[in-house]
């Protein structure tokens, strides 16, 4: 009796010992995909900790020619960060020490899902004003993205090279290296809608906020960064949800111009 006992007992217990072990498993594979970014904020992407926490030193080679390729020459941007004509591409980037001094909550201009990010206070008014002028014209919009520190940029690069299977040219088109992207200028923002669940992605340019935001944010001092067409001078894949903000009379200037900002921006550096 006494055997059978100490069988069940240990039988009992191996039971337990394993739904323990699965648990923590459980736990670990939920841990491994989160990562919580600067100040707290969420950013939209997922980001493998694995990918995350490489090495913050990333190098870059490249065999490819043309735009898509980054030049061997990278240059310190000719402008401060906080210029709102600053020029940061693949060939000009901000230094790794740079951070807007006028960061503020992003729902400070009412827009949707802005409680989880920074922007510069230099844009909320005209920020207001483009959520409450698309409202009214029955549109919804919401924020995927504003600020990235240099740090978060390098977690997001880390992240696309790793869904690319390391290929180097496949990121460079979709994802900015650190110190070239325009979110740490705190003056880009990703737009969504709950048109799409206030997904980020190609998708969003078949919504109405995407068509709105093409025909009107340049009234209110945005202009589209990476549109349809231009692949190859912006050196990234079309964006219709990516806006950087640049003040409306220089907006006006863009769009009268019929010029995309990229060539806009060239000029004036």
């Amino acid at each position: 009796m006494g055997k059978i006992l100490s069988t069940i007992i240990a039988f009992i217990l191996s039971i337990n010992t394993k739904t323990v072990v699965y648990k923590q498993k459980n736990i670990d594979e939920v841990e491994q995909h989160r990562v919580v970014l600067d100040n707290n904020i969420q950013e939209s992407v997922v980001i493998d900790k694995s990918v995350a926490i490489k090495n913050s030193k990333i190098s870059y080679s490249s065999s490819s020619s043309g735009w898509w390729a980054y030049p061997s020459d990278i240059k310190e941007v000719t402008r401060s960060g906080d210029d709102l004509l600053v020029l940061v591409n693949k060939e000009y980037r901000l230094p790794s020490s740079y951070v807007p001094s006028d960061l503020v909550s992003a729902s400070l201009s009412g827009i949707r899902k802005g409680e989880g990010f920074l922007l510069r206070n230099i844009l909320i008014n005209d920020l207001r004003e483009l959520v409450s002028a698309a409202a009214a014209d029955g549109i919804d919009l919401s924020i995927r993205s504003g600020y990235r520190s240099y740090s978060t940029q390098i977690s997001t690069y880390n992240h696309w090279l790793n869904v690319n299977g390391g290929s180097i040219s496949a990121a460079d088109r979709i994802s900015a290296r650190p110190g070239h992207s325009q979110h740490q200028l705190g003056t880009a923002v990703d737009f969504s809608s709950a048109e799409i669940q206030d997904g980020l992605g190609g998708v969003f340019s078949s919504t109405k906020a995407s068509v709105w935001l093409a025909n009107n944010a340049w009234r209110y001092g945005f202009i589209i960064s990476f549109p349809s067409g231009y692949e190859s001078v912006t050196g990234y894949n079309y964006e219709s949800w990516h806006y950087r903000y640049i003040g409306k009379t220089y907006a006006q200037e863009v769009h009268s111009s019929g010029t995309i900002l990229e060539l806009y921006l060239r000029g004036k550096n």
